[in-house]
């Protein structure tokens, strides 16, 4: 099986990297994986011909800035696609250009697979009819995504989310604060010093001695200098390292509030981003309350949210202190957590998620 993979983040790279090694295991014939990916997919056998690094970029005006290097991502990959010609295009995430090459791909015959649905429930609900022109089968990391797709003329596979898998049911003995200010370059560095701030308060307070601050190894480092500066800072690679070892975080809104949650480590989510994104964002989306996920899954709020200008040091310590102060308050809100786990499915994903690429393709075999 020949397969051109495009996944433009790191969460993407991860969860394109598992179902590379699923489809490995479990096809009949050799996998040949090419195309935009980082370093997990790397360390699986692809064949970059792209990199992540150099297009990983968050919100509407970054985007509108960097809209020159996604035309020529754009062109170059359907070249590789017209000289190469995949038996099937794996598109992770990054939806903005991947259901561009989709929908090209569709046109010229190639099979095409989505993984990781588009949060079109959030936001943008009339894209569906785009989504339905750009992938053959959408395979979704969240149950309720599957009605809401297959409602509206996607077929769509729930496949259950990956973290289950990677984390198990464990009590938390952690006493560190952590810090989790997200993976990409924006993310960090409108996050890290109110919360770098925050911790330096808690600890003047006598609640906390250390920060566990997760780095991302997409980033140059010189992103975390005012860290590795802060007394009673450790750096680490990772999030597993991090929150195994904190009794509570101060978490960036997206898959690592999911992570966070099956940790069982109680944490308050941040959110901040340029102004004109930001109001966009609030024109847009629609249907949902919260922006932290692990409170969107749950459908609870079981994390507080600080957004925009409510993410200052002082308010990340009015959401924390009693989580070191008080075992009863940090008890209740570990048992809050609970829901996240229960809205995530069983199994394996990523075996999941290939067993379902097979069948595909066996299906368009035999027609």
């Amino acid at each position: 099986m020949k397969l051109l993979i495009s996944a433009g983040e790191a969460s993407g790279d991860q969860r394109a990297a598992e179902v590379l090694s699923a489809l490995k295991r479990n096809s009949s014939d050799n996998v040949e994986a090419f195309g935009l990916g980082g370093i997990r997919l790397a360390a699986e056998g692809m064949k970059l011909t792209h990199n992540l690094s150099s297009y990983a970029v968050m919100g509407f005006g970054e985007i509108l800035r960097s809209l020159g290097r996604f035309l020529r991502l754009e062109k170059d990959l359907k070249d590789l696609c017209a000289g190469e010609r995949p038996d099937c295009i794996l598109l992770v995430d990054f939806p903005g250009f991947n259901m561009r090459l989709g929908r090209w791909a569709k046109k010229e015959g190639i099979p095409v697979v989505h993984y990781v649905a588009p949060q079109m429930w959030a936001w943008g609900r009339w894209r569906v009819r785009k989504l339905k022109k750009s992938t053959d089968i959408l395979l979704t990391l969240f149950s309720f995504e599957e009605h809401f797709f297959n409602e509206r003329g996607v077929r769509t596979v729930f496949t259950g989310h990956p973290l289950i898998k990677q984390i198990p049911l464990q009590t938390n003995n952690g006493k560190a604060l952590g810090l989790l200010p997200g993976s990409r370059e924006q993310e960090v560095e409108k996050l890290l010093p109110a919360m770098l701030q925050a911790f330096t308060l808690l600890r003047k307070m006598g609640l906390v001695d250390k920060a566990l601050l997760a780095v991302s190894d997409h980033l140059d480092k010189s992103v975390y200098m005012e860290a590795e500066n802060t007394e009673g800072v450790i750096l680490l690679e990772g999030t597993g390292q991090v929150l195994s070892r904190s009794r509570a975080a101060l978490v960036c809104s997206g898959t690592a509030t999911l992570e966070t949650a099956l940790y069982g480590v109680p944490f308050v989510v941040c959110y901040k981003t340029s102004s004109i994104t930001y109001a966009l964002a609030r024109f847009l989306v629609k249907g949902v309350k919260n922006i932290g996920l692990a409170n969107i899954i749950a459908e609870d709020d079981v994390a507080p949210e600080l957004i925009q200008n409510n993410v200052t040091p002082a308010n990340m310590v009015k959401y924390t202190e009693s989580l070191f102060s008080s075992s009863r308050a940090w008890e209740k809100a570990v048992q809050r957590l609970s829901k996240v786990r229960s809205s995530l499915g069983n199994g394996d994903p990523a075996e999941n998620a290939a067993r379902e690429i097979i069948a595909f393709m066996e299906r368009i075999d035999e027609s």
